[in-house]
C-alpha cells in the first residue's frame, strides 16, 4: 500500500498555544487513525514547529531575494514569483493538504489582504496545481476588512472538496463575504480533540476562594486612527485589569497569570505585574502566581491548578472547560461568546472594549456559587464535542 503524504497547513510555530495544541490534536488524531502517513507542516515558523511537534515543516513563504540590488516592486514580484513555484514544488506527491484549524480567514491584526487570506489562497491553489486535495477543516473565520481578502478567501475555499468550521459565527461570516457555506458543516474546535493522556488531573478547592486563572493579552483597538488611540486602548485595559486583580487579592482569591502566546503575552504580564506594584501589591505577597508556559501542557498545568479561569484568549477557555473548569470570557472576538455560549456559560462574557470591572466581579461571584452544578454539565458537553470530532475525523481520512 501506498505512503499517504499529509500536509497540514496553519498559523503554526509562532508560539501561540492555542495554536499549537490544534496541531497538536490533529497529529495525534492522525497518526492513531494512519500510523504509516508522512506528515508535514506548512506553516510561518518551520523550526519551532518541527522542535514542538517532531514532524518535518515548511514556511509558508521564503525571502529569495532579500540581497538582490534591485527596484523594490521587481524584487517583490520576483520573490512571489519564487514562492509559487516552491509552494508547488513542496506539495507535489502530497495526497492532501489540510487547512488545519486556527483563525486564518482574517486580516484583522494586518489589516491588509497579503497576509493571511493571501497565503491560504496561494497554497489552496498551489495544491491544485501539485494534484493535491484540499480540506478546510475546523476553520475560524475573523473579521475580513479589505475586499481583496475576501476575494483570496472565496477563491481558497472554492478549491477544496471539504469545509467545516469551528462555529456559527465563522459560516455566517463567510455568507456576508458571498461564499456559499450551506453545505458545509460546523464542528467543535479542534483542539477539543487533544489526547486524554495529556490533560493534567485537575485540582479542585484548594483554597477558602475559589483560585482564579487570569489570562491577559496586548489588546488594542483595531479600528484606532494611530499609535496614540492604540496606546490609549491598551492602557485603559490594563488599568481595568489592575482594578480587577487587586480587588481579588482584597477578598483573598489566589491569583495564576494564564499565558496563552509565548510571544507577545509576556509584555502584558510584565505591564500589569509593573502596575500592580505601583500600588504596593507584590506577587510573593498576594498570592499571585506568574511563570511561563512555552508549551501546551505548561499551560494546561496551570489551568489544572486554578478553579475559574477568565480571558480573552479563545483557546485558554476551551483548555479550562477540557479540564472542567468554567469559564469567563473577556472577548475581542464573537468567537468566544459563541464558545461560551454553546457550554452553557453565554451569560458570562463581556467584550474588552466595553469591560466592566464590576460586572466582571458580579459574573465571578455568580459563576462561583454555581461551580457545583456547572461541572458535570461541562464534562457532558466537552464530551459530545469529542464524539463529534471523531465523526469528523472519519469522514477527512476515509479515502486515505
Amino acid at each position: 500500500m501506498k505512503r499517504r503524504k499529509i500536509a497540514l497547513f496553519g498559523i503554526f510555530g509562532v508560539q501561540n498555544l492555542g495554536n499549537e495544541a490544534t496541531l497538536q490534536a490533529v497529529i495525534q488524531n492522525i497518526r492513531e487513525r494512519l500510523p504509516e502517513a508522512e506528515l508535514y507542516s506548512i506553516c510561518y515558523e518551520p523550526d519551532d514547529t518541527s522542535r514542538r511537534h517532531g514532524i518535518p515543516a515548511v514556511a509558508v513563504s521564503r525571502d529569495w531575494l532579500s540581497r538582490v540590488d534591485l527596484p523594490k516592486f521587481l524584487r517583490s514580484t520576483l520573490r512571489e514569483l519564487r514562492n509559487w513555484l516552491n509552494a508547488t514544488r513542496v506539495l507535489r506527491g502530497t495526497d492532501i493538504v489540510f487547512m488545519t484549524g486556527t483563525g486564518m480567514l482574517t486580516d484583522y491584526s494586518a489589516r491588509t489582504p497579503f497576509s493571511y487570506p493571501y497565503q491560504v489562497f496561494k497554497w489552496a491553489t498551489a495544491a491544485k496545481l501539485a494534484g493535491c486535495k484540499v480540506r478546510f477543516i475546523g476553520i475560524g473565520v475573523g473579521p475580513v476588512y479589505q475586499r481583496l481578502s475576501r476575494c483570496f478567501i472565496r477563491f481558497a475555499l472554492a478549491r477544496a472538496d471539504y469545509r467545516s468550521y469551528r462555529d456559527c459565527v465563522s459560516k455566517t461570516r463567510l455568507q456576508k463575504l458571498g461564499f456559499n457555506s450551506d453545505r458545509d458543516r460546523i464542528f467543535p474546535d479542534l483542539a477539543f480533540s487533544l489526547p486524554r493522556k495529556i490533560l493534567p488531573a485537575s485540582k479542585n478547592g484548594q483554597g477558602l476562594r475559589p483560585g482564579v486563572g487570569l489570562g491577559v493579552m496586548d489588546y488594542y483597538d483595531p479600528h484606532a486612527s494611530g499609535p496614540h488611540d492604540r496606546r490609549s486602548t491598551y492602557a485603559a485595559y490594563l488599568d481595568k485589569m489592575c482594578d480587577f486583580v487587586a480587588w481579588l487579592v482584597e477578598h483573598g482569591y489566589s491569583v495564576r497569570m494564564l499565558q496563552g502566546d509565548a510571544k507577545y503575552d509576556g509584555v502584558v504580564r510584565r505591564d500589569l505585574r509593573a502596575k500592580l506594584e505601583e500600588r504596593g501589591l507584590t506577587y510573593d505577597r498576594c498570592s499571585i502566581v506568574d511563570v511561563d508556559t512555552p508549551s501546551v501542557e505548561d499551560l494546561l498545568a496551570q489551568i489544572a491548578l486554578s478553579d475559574v479561569v477568565i480571558s480573552p484568549r479563545f483557546h485558554n477557555l476551551i483548555l479550562a472547560l477540557m479540564l472542567n473548569k468554567p469559564a469567563i470570557s473577556i472577548s475581542y472576538d464573537a468567537k468566544s461568546d459563541a464558545l461560551l455560549q454553546s457550554v452553557g456559560l453565554g451569560k458570562y462574557c463581556q467584550h474588552m472594549a466595553d469591560l466592566d470591572v464590576r460586572l466582571l466581579i458580579d459574573q465571578l461571584l455568580d459563576l462561583e456559587s454555581r461551580i457545583s452544578e456547572i461541572r458535570p454539565l461541562l464534562s457532558e458537553r466537552v464530551e459530545e464535542y469529542r464524539i463529534l470530532l471523531e465523526e469528523q475525523y472519519r469522514l477527512i481520512l476515509s479515502d486515505l
